[in-house]
């Protein structure tokens, strides 16, 4: 974590992490392998193996692809309003650039825009050579509980 990714005052980089990676515990996110490396309210990344998430000719398949992107735009939304907030996404873009055969995809979502009412994300999803797998769009619905 940088100074330029700051966390709501009080979390620790490491705890918030942590944290992340406890919230996903029985879920589709865990199921698929989903693990965070980073969080913060100007950035988020998160990981996931493209073995077990591939399609039938072995190479990632797009869904999973967008579930990656849908995981870090939502929690980051989650982070940047409040853990009590409901968010859920609206609409999700994704153009997929490259196939990747093995190792893991990391998503890095950086927000566009973070509002009472409605959140924008960029999305870009790279391979273990750092080498542009996807770019992606997501909107999502801030919501009272």
């Amino acid at each position: 974590m940088s100074e330029d990714n700051p966390l709501p005052a009080g979390v620790a980089p490491e705890r918030a992490v942590e944290m992340a990676n406890e919230a996903m515990r029985g879920t589709l996110m865990e199921r698929m392998g989903i693990e965070w490396l980073e969080v913060g309210s100007a950035r988020l990344m998160a990981r996931m193996p493209v073995a077990g998430n591939a399609q039938v000719y072995g190479v990632l398949h797009g869904g999973a692809t967008a579930t990656l992107c849908e995981t870090v735009g939502s929690f980051g939304t989650a982070v940047a309003v409040g853990l009590d907030r409901r968010v859920v996404g609206i609409q999700l873009s994704i153009n997929h650039l490259r196939a990747v055969r093995e190792g893991h995809v990391t998503c890095t979502g950086i927000p566009v825009r973070v509002g009472k009412r409605v959140a924008v994300w960029d999305l870009r999803v790279t391979d273990d050579r750092d080498d542009l797998v996807a770019v992606s769009t997501l909107t999502v619905s801030i919501r009272d509980p």
